[in-house]
């Protein structure tokens, strides 16, 4: 077989895909960068086009709108009929995995569409001319041209750039509070120059135990209270992590609550006060302990389709070690895959991203145990990715002490400066952390 007796490339599965995604669910296509001509399959080129032509008239997109659209259009026998998209729903079971879809529908098309413009480069060669010049000039912009439908091309004039520019400080002058998301600890916030910005990725380290993954939560429940968040654990699941809010409203220990037999005082008091409490704060659980698909693609679907349904201030991860990502020959390639994932998707969210590390055992070996920035286990990439990295330390993990004061240490800050500290109050009863009282302000113990 020649080459031109190939197939141009496509994957038929990806492309029902994409189409049987949307029907599942319509505000999918809002997020999609494809046209009808991306798609190979004539029958899913037509239904993708009455998808944009329902989206583009403010109709939502269903299996019902969409053999509408299509009878209207007389195509719908062509496609195949209402059993042609039943088919394309029964092939996926879950929207969640539609950009993936769309990325391999979209190479395949742009590699369609390379073989069309290598063709159009030979003909140009084959027609010759008396200016090489010209000719290369005409290839050039055939190129470009393929180069701009890929989106891999980006170039901000300076123009552009003062444009851009200027819609930021005009947000940022009409913003009283500004645009960060505050932690809720003060002194944590005026380090950071006002709390989580948007696009930022964040990491929190420290030993097991430390308790890092109480600080994000008290960080979450904080942002919750007027902002929607994205809570993804790993380790725990959705009753554990809901032991540990009950305990901090009742202000009893993680143990009372998690034996039960409760009297009928604290019984009424988790009924009363823990859960309505927790049932007014803004965290979405995305639920992955135990389910074997702990993956940075799963949790940037989630967090796409959060964003564009609900809104989303910030996704928070616990933790990195757990991710399933496969990838490389060894756990720092696999890492650093990771890494590079998260900083990209707080980017391309606008949102920011907290993710939970674990240090390395040399922290163990040595008499000075408070962290370091080599101390991040695995990979130098997350020093390298993050925009923020932060230490746990308590001197009562190690000694024998009755100090109730943890330290965060703000090791890096790409947008201001590192090797700051902030003391926080550590609850060791009911797992919580408290701003640090001062003389002369009214911040509580």
């Amino acid at each position: 077989m020649t080459f031109t007796d190939k197939l141009p490339p496509h994957n038929l599965e990806a492309e029902e895909a994409v189409i049987g995604s949307v029907l599942i669910d319509g505000d999918l296509i809002k997020g999609l960068s494809l046209s009808p001509d991306d798609f190979y399959d004539e029958c899913c080129q037509q239904s993708y086009n009455a998808m944009l032509e329902l989206k583009n008239s403010g109709v939502g997109i269903n299996q019902i709108t969409l053999a509408q659209k299509l009878q209207e259009q007389d195509k719908l026998s062509t496609v195949g009929g209402a059993a042609f998209l039943s088919h394309l729903i029964s092939v996926v079971p879950t929207s969640l995995d539609c950009e993936y879809y769309a990325d391999i529908v979209k190479r395949l098309s742009l590699l369609r569409q390379m073989i069309v413009t290598g063709g159009l480069i030979s003909s140009l060669g084959l027609q010759g001319g008396d200016d090489a010049g010209e000719v290369l000039a005409k290839a050039d912009g055939l190129l470009l041209k393929l180069r701009q439908k890929s989106g891999s091309v980006s170039l901000v004039t300076p123009k552009e750039r003062v444009q851009r520019l200027w819609e930021r400080y005009e947000t940022l002058y009409k913003t009283d509070k500004g645009v960060a998301h505050k932690t809720g600890y003060l002194d944590l916030d005026r380090m950071l120059g006002g709390g989580f910005f948007p696009g930022d990725f964040i990491i929190l380290a420290a030993r097991p135990s430390m308790g890092k993954t109480t600080l994000a939560e008290c960080i979450a429940n904080n942002v919750g209270k007027g902002e929607n968040v994205l809570f993804c654990s790993g380790e725990m699941d959705i009753e554990g992590l809901g032991d540990r809010d009950v305990a901090r409203q009742v202000q009893a220990s993680i143990g009372t609550i998690r034996f039960g037999g409760y009297d009928e005082a604290l019984y009424q008091t988790i009924i009363d006060k823990a859960l309505p409490h927790i049932g007014s704060l803004n965290i979405y659980h995305l639920e992955c302990a135990g389910h074997g698909n702990f993956t940075t693609s799963k949790i940037y679907q989630a967090a796409f389709e959060m964003k564009a349904r609900e809104g989303l201030s910030l996704i928070v991860i616990d933790y990195i070690g757990l991710l399933t990502d496969a990838y490389g020959r060894s756990e720092n390639e696999r890492i650093a895959y990771v890494s590079r994932n998260l900083k990209e998707a707080a980017r391309a969210l606008g949102v920011p991203i907290l993710a939970l590390h674990q240090l390395n055992r040399a922290v163990e070996g040595r008499e000075d145990k408070r962290p370091r920035l080599h101390d991040l286990r695995d990979s130098g990439s997350l020093e390298q990715d993050a925009d923020i990295v932060m230490f746990l330390y308590r001197d009562s993990y190690y000694k024998d002490t009755e100090s109730n004061v943890a330290h965060v240490f703000i090791a890096k800050q790409r947008q201001g400066e590192g090797m700051k500290i902030v003391d926080l109050v550590w609850g060791v009863k009911d797992l919580t952390y408290k701003n640090m009282a001062r003389e002369g302000d009214d911040r509580l113990l």
